[in-house]
């Protein structure tokens, strides 16, 4: 395998300049900061074409993601409990400065700002993990795919978890590679690299549950990394010593709020819970529930309108080429206490997403629909995403290879020219129909919440300043946006004590009154007192939504 001589860990970068593996990396850096800062052209201009054309907040999760950042700085109880149950907070926590702007948070900027930031932060990470394995040319190739890509563009340019997320994740892994590299260069005594990994990983695992399950992968890298079994001790203690904080913190907020250290898991709007509610209504099972082909099938074929199916290939014959990389150089790189060459397994920690994914839908916790197959619709085909730092590498693992077989520029050229071309077909075909994927999603499934959202805030505009409303928060959200209402002027499920006293004595502590059916509020308001001290003032419905009717006070 010629191409593996691009790598840093031969050394070839340094030496065809006379320089050292310290310089080249260093360039390599440098580098990968220009692509960061460039990765915010192209997401800056589609965070732009959202603001204008009013589609920041398509997604229903995005619009909840904002209130929970709004309400944990803005409630009637503030504190731990504006969290909520289910949902990681890290996401919430680095969009919280920003909603208290009015404006940023009526039109969805506040959670588009850390979202932006943090798509920079990848694309630097993901060159650098390449650079150091596969050389310049296929760095470069692989950060220009995946800052390029239109449907990672939009996640990244919306309040969504999914870049923040990726972030952490493929900064985790960089974090572990440079570890890596300095025990290379004899600097095995400086732990900043697994500190850095370690904060990486709680974060990642404050942000999305799938970072839970890569935690022991990571310490498995980092032990393997290393050369003796003294740095393994010392590299593992300290990354569990940061990163078991995640978890544990998280079950002890759960136990301390809703007394159930797995109310995240098993609470009442936890995803398991609601899918259980479902089946006992008559619902059919997700695809890939206890299927695992089914579960495959349906994850792979979500990458593909991810990242198109050109480029997916292009990624699988590079992963077959790193692959036979590994098998005939099993005996090769650098001597480790464990295995030799343990640090060429790093960039398989990219490629995890694909088993957790499956298992999720396997297990039936994770739905996943796509308009082609069974039950043909949209939603969360953004999972697919996830699996696109893997194929950014892979496929720069390609080009570097066959680049390596070619002697003349005008062939080199060529080549890349025809590369090129492989990656306008897999990102110019998502423009056709609804557009990219993950915006896609958003536009089929947000015309109707949008309008139960608009009817609400029509339905509240005469409330005046002070008036309380009462309402589930975790609907329609979005109509108080809407209208300037503050937070602290609602009454809402995460505010527990008044909660509950407001379902019994609503005249006592509200002016208006949200119902909406089928929710907690509907099934435990006081029905007397509700007829008895409120009147209708609005009733509403659309396609698929429960119906919403608005009381307001009578006057005394």
């Amino acid at each position: 395998m010629q191409f593996q001589s691009t790598s840093v860990s031969s050394r070839a970068k340094g030496a065809a300049t006379g320089g050292s593996a310290t310089q080249a990396t260093a360039g390599g850096s440098s580098r990968s900061s220009l692509f960061a800062w460039l990765a915010l052209i192209p997401g800056g201009l589609t965070f732009l074409w959202a603001l204008v054309h009013r589609s920041l907040l398509l997604y229903g999760d995005a619009t909840a993601h904002l209130m929970i950042a709004r309400r944990i700085v803005d409630s009637a109880s503030p504190g731990l409990s504006q969290w909520g149950s289910v949902w990681l907070p890290f996401p919430h926590l680095l969009a919280a400065p920003f909603v208290l702007i009015p404006e940023l948070w009526k039109t969805g900027a506040a959670g588009s700002i850390p979202s932006l930031a943090t798509f920079a932060l990848s694309v630097w990470s993901l060159h650098r993990i390449v650079w150091r394995h596969w050389g310049g040319v296929a760095a470069d190739w692989a950060a220009t795919v995946y800052l390029l890509n239109p449907c990672l563009l939009y996640l990244a340019a919306v309040p969504m978890t999914e870049s923040v997320y990726l972030a952490m994740f493929v900064g985790a892994v960089d974090q572990i590679d440079r570890w890596s590299m300095a025990r290379a260069q004899g600097a095995a005594e400086k732990w900043g690299a697994v500190w850095a990994a370690a904060v990486f990983a709680a974060c990642g695992s404050l942000c999305r549950y799938d970072g839970w399950f890569i935690l022991p992968f990571y310490l498995a890298m980092l032990v393997l990394a290393s050369a003796t079994l003294r740095q393994a001790w010392h590299a593992a203690w300290r990354f569990c010593l940061v990163t078991a904080i995640a978890p544990v913190f998280w079950f002890a907020y759960n136990q301390y709020v809703f007394h159930d250290w797995l109310a995240f898991a098993r609470g009442p709007y936890s995803a398991r819970q609601i899918y259980l509610n479902s089946l006992r209504d008559g619902g059919q099972r997700y695809p890939g529930d206890h299927q695992f082909w089914i579960a495959l099938l349906y994850y792979l074929r979500t990458v593909c309108l991810n990242v198109g199916v050109p480029l997916l290939l292009a990624a699988a014959f590079g992963f077959g080429l790193y692959l036979l990389w590994l098998w005939r150089g099993r005996k090769a790189g650098r001597a480790g206490w464990l295995m030799p060459g343990g640090e060429r397994l790093i960039p398989l920690l990219l490629t995890l997403p694909l088993p957790w994914y499956v298992w999720a839908m396997y297990s039936g916790n994770v739905p996943i629909f796509i308009p082609m197959y069974w039950p043909h619709g949209y939603y969360n085909v953004r999972y697919g995403a996830q699996l696109l730092p893997a194929v950014a590498a892979f496929s720069g693992v390609m080009l570097a290879a066959l680049l390596a077989r070619l002697a003349g520029q005008k062939q080199r050229r060529q080549l890349l020219a025809a590369m090129g071309v492989l990656v306008a077909a897999s990102y110019g075909w998502m423009f056709h129909g609804l557009g990219p994927i993950t915006y896609a999603e958003a536009l089929y499934n947000s015309p109707n919440r949008l309008a139960m959202e608009r009817q609400l805030a029509t339905a509240l505009q005469p409330r005046r300043p002070g008036e309380r409303v009462l309402m589930f928060l975790g609907t329609y959200p979005g109509a108080l946006a809407d209208d300037d209402i503050p937070i602290h002027e609602v009454i809402q499920e995460a505010n527990f004590d008044l909660w509950n006293r407001a379902l019994q004595a609503p005249q006592e502590l509200a002016q208006w009154v949200v119902v909406e059916d089928d929710t907690i509020l509907s099934q435990q308001i006081n029905r007397g007192a509700l007829h008895q001290y409120f009147h209708a003032v609005s009733h509403f419905s659309a396609p698929t939504e429960h119906p919403v009717t608005v009381f307001r006070r009578n006057s005394e």
